[in-house]
Formats: C-alpha cells, structure tokens, sequence
C-alpha cells in the first residue's frame, strides 16, 4: 500500500512526548519500514505511525491508509516497525467521511459512558505554551 505513493507523513512524540509531523519517503526494510526524518523534526523512539492519503483539490474522493507501529533509532538512521495496518476506509465519497466521523463520536461517547467520564474539553493554550517552551529550550 505505501509503494503507491510518493511520500507519507510520519507522525510521532517529541521527547517530551508532544505530537511531531514530517512528511517522508519509507522504503521497505527486513523488520519495517525505513524514514528519514528531517533534522527539523524532533522525533523520539516510540509510538508512531505513517499515513498515506490522497483526494482532490475539494477533498474529496479520499483515499488512505494507516500504518501504525514503533519508530526505533537504528544505527545513523531510524525504523518504523509496524504492529497494525489500518486499511483504506471508504470509498472516497464526502459521505464515507461524515459516516466514519459519526461512527467514531458514537464509540468515544460509549468508551466514555462506560468508564464515567465527562468529555475533556483540549486546551490548546496550553500545550501551545508548552510546544514553544520546549521549542526554546532545544534552540529552535
């Protein structure tokens, strides 16, 4: 599925564990899957994932798959071992993408009921205060 496209995005933790996105190209490797990570992405062994996607200048006919697995340093460069593939959903019509949001809303607020929590609201000020700390710590 990943040789059908030219590029994918990356997306792992910073070492303080904050989400980091590079766009990459994966070449198939014995255990994975090899990136370069560009030296302006901070990215730390861990959990990580590639995504690929395509769709059209209105966002539709959307295409993707999910590779999700493991980014480990290995020797000068890094490897992303996966451990689940997330297969194309959909057909690419805007309906499949209203569908697959609708759906998942239903599974969180379920997840949610059954552990008694209340839906956290995503305080954007501060893990926005927090990326720049960070960002200035390491020079950048």
């Amino acid at each position: 599925m990943l040789a059908r496209y030219p590029t994918a995005v990356l997306a792992a933790r910073d070492s303080f564990g904050a989400p980091v996105l590079a766009r990459t190209r994966p070449m198939p490797a014995d255990e994975g899957f090899a990136v370069d990570v560009p030296s302006d992405c901070a990215a730390a062994p861990g959990p990580a994932s590639l995504l690929v996607h395509r769709h059209d200048e209105r966002l539709h006919h959307m295409q993707n798959a999910l590779v999700r697995g493991e980014l480990r340093a290995v020797g000068d460069g890094w490897l992303l071992v996966p451990t689940k593939v997330v297969e194309p959903m959909g057909s690419g019509r805007p309906s499949d993408a209203v569908r697959l949001l609708r759906r998942t809303k239903r599974a969180t607020d379920r997840y949610l009921e059954r552990r008694g929590l209340p839906r956290q609201r995503v305080r954007w000020e501060e893990f926005r205060a927090l990326a720049a700390s960070a960002r200035r710590r390491n020079g950048a």
